[in-house]
């Protein structure tokens, strides 16, 4: 309970000391700003916002979503066309591979029959004797 308390207290503080920062006036002397008043200084409110300072905002934020939707349309776009070269490419590498295959089980045919007829010729190798 006494953390309660104290959190209120320290929250309603920090809630006056941030209305009352806004409060404060701003004056022009001259070239230079100050929160005292001078002569002929003139009084700011900067309080509230400039209309037009918000719609240059705006203005800048759309301009800048606007950039980034076109980036990232051609990055998407860029992204499918790579992806579609793959695919191409995969594509012909397997049809290569059933190609080469395809070429090799026609010679295994022919080997195939070869070896049913037998060797052409025969050539014996002597074994040389084991050194003790």
């Amino acid at each position: 309970m006494r953390h309660a308390i104290a959190f209120a207290i320290v929250f309603a503080a920090l809630t006056a000391i941030g209305t009352a920062s806004q409060a404060q006036k701003v004056y022009k002397c001259g070239n230079t700003y100050s929160q005292t008043p001078c002569g002929d200084g003139k009084t700011l409110d900067i309080a509230a916002p400039d209309a037009g300072t918000e719609m240059a905002r705006k203005q800048t934020a759309d301009k800048e979503n606007k950039r980034q939707l076109a980036a990232a349309k051609a990055l998407e776009k860029e992204r499918l066309a790579t992806e579609a070269e793959v695919r191409k490419r995969q594509a012909a590498e397997a049809k290569a591979l059933e190609q080469e295959k395809a070429r090799t089980a026609k010679g295994a045919d022919k080997n195939s029959a070869k070896k049913k007829n037998g060797p052409q010729f025969f050539t014996a190798k002597q074994v040389p004797p084991a050194k003790p």
